[in-house]
């Protein structure tokens, strides 16, 4: 098969499942017109507090630049702040308006082509970067729990999801200090899988190695898990004050659960396409007995915020690195393959 031919598959794999996605996409959001009281939802987002909606986008922002601290910290501090903070708001509007997580590629890619960290360094990051996601993502839901959200949360999925989070920075630790053992014999294994050259997968592994001393000593750590609470304060903050916005929409008891479930179901850190992040939001919170309207209001107004930072940000940071909409999705396709 020539390359040309393998170019042309790709292309119409990735089509259908762009198509896919949006026909997924497209059933939510009928869903929602179906069942939700559209009429309702307007006169609710009619009412939104415009200052308050300033003092949201205000803690989003924030949100965001901690957010980018966090990934600089990640990466050794070897890219500026500036640099990975369009990054990843590039990375950040991709998934919102590509469907399949495609801004996760974009913003490596924008981070490359900067020189300061290489391809592999920008992906080997997201190990550690996730992790910590997950972290604070179980912590905003137990934390949702605790307050009467209502989400069913067994003691035994906290205990085996912590469990994971002890054993996964455990073997940070092991990786780091065995670099020399692995380095020597997991390329030789890795070279067994298809596409993988033994020469590839120590580069690899030795950027990864790289990225997860950042967080093996404990000053490192430190400051990893400060910026990573900071960027998920201000991202609560975010949400708590676009939920007030909505004046009587909520109970004032119910106001803190419901931003918090919110915040876990859905966080700016990983955004969505409309319907699947207004599905996200208002299904699991109305199943367990939160008003359906009032909800959708919310999830709405949260999205259009996100959508018009995020967009504006990344257009800022196309502007600013001087890279074309064309040049990253072309080259997102080469690290794809």
């Amino acid at each position: 098969m020539t390359n040309s031919e393998r170019e042309n598959r790709m292309s119409r794999r990735q089509i259908w499942q762009i198509v896919g996605l949006l026909l997924v996409i497209g059933a939510i959001v009928a869903l929602f017109v179906w069942f939700v009281d559209l009429v309702a939802v307007g006169r609710a987002l009619q009412t939104a507090d415009f200052p308050l909606l300033l003092l949201a986008s205000l803690l989003l922002l924030l949100g965001l630049l901690f957010y980018a601290m966090r990934w600089r910290l990640l990466l050794g501090n070897k890219p500026s702040l500036g640099q990975t903070f369009h990054a990843s708001n590039i990375g950040h509007a991709g998934n919102i308006i590509v469907p399949a997580r495609a801004g996760e590629a974009m913003r490596i890619v924008v981070l490359g082509r900067g020189g300061s960290v290489s391809y592999t360094e920008a992906t080997s990051s997201f190990v550690v970067e996730r992790l910590f996601e997950q972290l604070l993502r179980l912590m905003a839901l137990v934390a949702a729990v605790a307050v009467g959200a209502g989400i069913e949360l067994s003691p035994g999925s906290i205990l085996g999801g912590v469990a994971v989070l002890v054993s996964a920075f455990a073997g940070i630790q092991w990786m780091v200090r065995q670099r020399a053992r692995v380095l020597l014999s997991w390329p030789r294994r890795f070279a067994q899988l298809p596409r993988i050259t033994e020469d590839g997968a120590r580069r690899s592994l030795t950027d990864l190695l790289d990225n997860l001393t950042a967080v093996s000593a404990p000053k490192q750590l430190i400051q990893v898990m400060g910026t990573s609470l900071l960027a998920w304060g201000f991202f609560w903050g975010f949400f708590y004050a676009t939920l007030l916005a909505l004046g009587e929409g909520f109970q004032p008891a119910d106001r803190l659960a419901v931003s918090l479930g919110a915040l876990a179901l859905s966080p700016p850190s990983a955004p969505t396409q409309p319907g699947i992040f207004h599905a996200s939001v208002v299904v699991p919170l109305a199943a367990v007995g939160f008003d359906d309207v009032a909800l959708t209001a919310y999830a709405v107004l949260l999205h259009i915020l996100e959508m018009v930072w995020m967009i504006g940000l990344a257009l800022w940071g196309l502007v600013q690195t001087g890279v074309s909409v064309g040049t990253v999705l072309e080259q997102k396709s080469v690290t794809d393959s």
